[in-house]
């Protein structure tokens, strides 16, 4: 009779990273060459999702910070360690963009993007950059042009085939 062997969910392993001194300020240490590819792979899509949660995660805190300290926020928010343009433009894309309108299939750069627009705007986009599989960069260029962005193998400058 097997055992079947459950990989940890992204917060188990996050901990089991941190506890075990894998995962720190100055980056990954992994020094286990027999690493699982596997396990490998997991650490890697909990790294993506972190990456793209982050941002809003640190927007949507600001915002909460600031509701319930309005005197002290600001200088609580210099816990993050980042700029004050950085610490408001998280800010700006949580508020513009809540979280109803958000997709998990795209970035936060593309959020970002559609954050200026009307909420019923946002959601038009969002859906078309998700359904057109669209880069930020597409979607922020078409979004500028108000035109369609260039068909993927065709260069969004000069409109020519890439090679």
């Amino acid at each position: 009779m097997s055992v079947a062997v459950l990989e940890p969910t992204g917060f188990e392993l996050l901990a089991e990273l941190a506890r075990n001194g894998a995962i720190s300020s100055t980056g990954l240490h992994l020094d286990d060459p027999k690493i699982s590819r596997e396990r490998a792979e997991a650490i890697g899509v909990l790294l993506g999702r972190m990456h793209e949660a982050v941002r809003f995660a640190i927007g949507d805190w600001l915002l909460l910070v600031e509701a319930l300290f309005p005197v002290e926020w600001s200088q609580m928010s210099e816990v993050l360690g980042l700029s004050e343009e950085g610490r408001r433009e998280f800010m700006r894309v949580s508020e513009r963009v809540p979280r109803s309108t958000r997709r998990a299939s795209l970035s936060w750069s593309h959020h970002r993007a559609v954050a200026s627009l009307p909420p019923a705007e946002q959601k038009t986009w969002l859906k078309r950059a998700a359904a057109e599989d669209l880069s930020h960069a597409a979607l922020r260029d078409a979004l500028r042009e108000g035109e369609p962005a260039a068909a993927p193998g065709v260069c969004r400058c000069c409109k020519q085939a890439l090679p």
